[in-house]
């Protein structure tokens, strides 16, 4: 056996660890299939061995059963199901077609989101975090969802994926399972982000971290596209809390540089993940880096911060102009993509802008000069320019949060609730309602002291103190 089939064969050993067999084919017919899911506790790898409390509870699987009732009943009664997998392949289909690609502005061929069937047929961990995800949206999908309320069957789910997945992590073949381990932890984090804006996300890319670089760092993962890409969107989400919460990065700035040398505009691009052009994110990720920085110099007596690098960062926004795309004016289509694209970018470029202003030039007591105000404006009128369809302006959100701590208007103020509620509505992601609150604590402080003496950083910062709980610190995330 040679090497490569050595290193495979071990990483199908050791996440099958993590997975229980597969029962002996079993031919049911797709009206057998239902009760089956409630009845056999084995049908969910990993079950019956967990040590949590009472183990999952029954009406787990009658949840189940009901949410998967709708696409099993349409297909034909000819249908025959072999082993635990196939019983659940209609929502693990709609997972992979409708629901990984809800995160993203547009559907990616390397889509971090998207599931490998061998994967997860392979790690219960990964078959669990998926199960979570999509049992969320199909209970919110519908009148009767709760809304920003975990369901039991979510929380079941979500609960043995983190068991499963810490039997993983302290298991001695980590680095053969690195990549059904990522996959969980982007899957994961975004479960948590469909729930709240406050979370304890450093823990998640401490864990991404830490599986990388036991999977051999830089040089390892460069070689794998799927692996570049999911890096790319964790160094973003850690550059997006860095920003927010004037926190260090947990991954160095050497992997967002080896991103970047990787780059394959043919399989992904940052605007596809993130609604945010490379260039511009290139600016954010120095900006969080740069904003850490400040925020510890100035606890330290003899430290002056320099801050000639924000100078230039700032001169570059200013300069900076969207080029439209080679197919902008194929067809109206076309046309219309390159101006959504437009739209969003001018958002973060302005909200970066109002970014540098709020923290490295603004002091308490100064009155934001009109400019500022007018950026915060012109920030909303891109968001809302785009095209409700497509709803590519909410991958805006954290500019827009900027915008609206700017804006004392009260219609500007409503439009912004607007377009939160309806993001947080199609999306099923909750952290668009849940900046509604932020915003208007942040509104009704400076409506008591005034804009000169409030600012955004001053709620952020107390939301995450009043969060935290012993070590685990809470931190916002827009991202």
């Amino acid at each position: 056996m040679d090497a490569s089939a050595e290193s495979q064969s071990g990483s199908n050993n050791a996440e099958e660890q993590s997975h229980c067999a597969t029962p002996p084919k079993e031919h049911l017919s797709y009206q057998a299939m239902l009760p089956v899911i409630s009845d056999e506790l084995d049908v969910f790898d990993g079950v019956p061995s967990l040590p949590f409390s009472g183990g999952p509870s029954t009406s787990t699987y009658r949840d189940l059963q009901a949410s998967s009732s709708h696409f099993l009943h349409t297909m034909p009664p000819s249908v025959l199901y072999h082993g635990q997998f196939q019983r659940l392949e209609p929502i693990f289909e709609r997972y992979n077609n409708e629901f990984c690609v809800i995160p993203l502005t547009l559907d990616l061929p390397l889509n971090p989101f998207r599931y490998r069937t061998a994967a997860v047929q392979r790690s219960g961990y990964l078959l669990h975090a998926v199960l979570a995800l999509s049992c969320h949206h199909i209970d919110n999908s519908s009148s009767s969802g709760n809304g920003d309320q975990l369901s039991e069957t979510v929380l079941d789910h979500g609960r043995i994926a983190l068991q499963l997945f810490r039997r993983a992590l302290n298991s001695d073949s980590v680095a053969p399972m690195s990549s059904s381990l990522l996959d969980t932890i982007v899957i994961l984090f975004s479960l948590d982000e469909a729930y709240s804006l406050l979370g304890s996300w450093t823990a998640h890319l401490t864990g991404a971290y830490s599986i990388l670089e036991i999977g051999g760092g830089t040089v390892a993962w460069t070689k794998n596209p799927r692996t570049v890409v999911q890096v790319a969107l964790l160094t973003w989400w850690d550059a997006v809390i860095s920003l927010v919460n004037r926190t260090p990065c947990v991954f160095p700035y050497e992997y967002f540089e080896s991103v970047l040398a990787c780059c394959d505009d043919r399989s992904w691009t940052f605007f596809g993940l993130c609604g945010c052009p490379q260039s511009l994110v290139v600016s954010l990720i120095q900006l969080a880096h740069v904003a850490a920085e400040k925020q510890k110099s100035a606890s330290m007596r003899w430290v002056v911060f320099d801050s000639s690098l924000v100078s230039e960062i700032e001169q570059s926004l200013e300069a900076w102009s969207h080029t439209p795309s080679d197919t902008a004016f194929d067809n109206e289509e076309s046309m219309h993509q390159d101006m959504d694209c437009m739209h969003c970018s001018e958002a973060w470029r302005n909200g970066l802008l109002l970014y540098i202003y709020r923290v490295f030039r603004w002091e308490p007591g100064d009155t934001p000069p009109m400019r500022v105000i007018n950026r915060a404006r012109v920030i909303m009128d891109h968001a809302c320019a785009c095209r409700d369809d497509q709803f590519v302006a909410r991958q805006a959100l954290l500019p827009l949060f900027f915008a609206g701590c700017e804006l004392t208007d009260l219609s500007a103020q409503n439009k912004i609730r607007v377009l939160c509620s309806l993001w947080n509505e199609r999306t099923r992601y909750y952290m668009f309602g849940a900046m509604i609150p932020l915003l208007e604590e942040v509104w009704t402080a400076q409506k008591d002291h005034g804009p000169e003496y409030v600012w955004w950083g001053q709620i952020v910062d107390k939301k995450g103190s009043t969060e935290s709980r012993h070590s685990l610190q809470m931190r916002i995330c827009f991202g």
